[in-house]
């Protein structure tokens, strides 16, 4: 068998083409637009979408973004080294018994289609649970589509535990 080896500049230098530099940083009121974008993307996975331009027509969905941030929610944004963002998680405090399962924040995340298998989403997470933890948040819950495996697989590897089932989706707790 024959392997390649490459001088370590060669290789460090493909390694930061194919694994992308990004930045992170807060959301703030300014990021809506691009948090529309991504719950969209969210919102593919479980076979259900909205009119982009004219999300305030679809209540369910604009009450992940409406006035974001409020008192006790927080989210990240990952920008590639120019400044285009990549991804997005946020927390979204919904009111008591909104949905069945534990209470506490509810997350959305998406990366754009053209940042996708870099490992954004593991990445973007840690930095969530880091801005969570600094509110004193100690836990999380999200809905997954069950027909979305991928996610489920993910969000089971990240230490997520499924919790009830609520229609078509799986609602999950972790624990930070």
């Amino acid at each position: 068998m024959y392997r390649l080896r490459l001088k370590p500049i060669v290789y460090n230098t493909l390694w930061k083409i194919l694994i992308m530099d990004f930045r992170f940083r807060l959301i703030t009121a300014e990021d809506r637009p691009f948090m529309v974008q991504m719950l969209y993307e969210a919102t593919i996975a479980s076979e259900q979408t909205f009119d982009i331009d004219n999300i305030e027509n679809f209540p369910h969905s604009y009450a992940y973004i409406e006035n974001f941030p409020e008192a006790g929610e927080v989210g990240i944004i990952a920008e590639s080294t120019d400044g285009t963002p990549a991804g997005a998680a946020w927390l979204r405090n919904f009111p008591e018994g909104d949905k069945p399962g534990i209470s506490g924040p509810e997350l959305t995340i998406a990366i754009a289609p053209s940042y996708r298998r870099q490992h954004l989403a593991k990445r973007i997470m840690a930095q969530l649970y880091q801005a969570a933890n600094a509110l004193n948040i100690k836990t999380l819950k999200l809905g997954v589509y069950q027909k979305n495996v991928p996610a489920l697989a993910f969000y089971k590897n990240d230490g997520w535990e499924p919790d009830v089932i609520f229609g078509d989706y799986v609602m999950m707790k972790r624990a930070i």
